[in-house]
């Protein structure tokens, strides 16, 4: 089930500006000319006409379209990302991406990136 509800995440500027996220979204913004903190980002667009409809994208219509192009979850990419930086789980992770403590399903995204990380055949081959 997709985390919809509102957040607010502190998001760190990119080490690369290339990639960063902070940048990215004001960029957006400026280009978009989104005046209203609180008002859509993306607006939707009819089916047929492809002309803009007078109401955005929600939260959870997003999110099904970064899955759909990427094959995975914005929050997995997060979990996975983070933990291959290093990052607690427990602690870090959990927290930003929107997880209940010890939850069963950040542990399971975790585990496939421990799986190659904390490997007892590395080193061994």
């Amino acid at each position: 089930m997709p985390k919809v509800r509102p957040r607010v995440v502190p998001v760190p500027y990119g080490s690369r500006p290339s990639i960063c996220p902070v940048r990215a979204w004001q960029a957006w913004k400026e280009a978009a000319d989104l005046i209203d903190p609180d008002g859509y980002a993306w607006w939707r667009l009819h089916n047929r006409w492809h002309t803009v409809i007078d109401s955005g994208l929600q939260a959870e219509s997003i999110g099904d379209i970064v899955t759909r192009f990427t094959g995975r979850s914005p929050r997995r990419g997060l979990a996975t990302s983070s933990r291959l930086k290093g990052h607690d789980d427990q602690i870090v992770i959990a927290k930003q991406g929107g997880w209940a403590s010890h939850s069963k399903v950040l542990a399971g995204y975790l585990e496939v990136v421990d799986q190659w990380e904390d490997n007892a055949m590395l080193g061994v081959l």
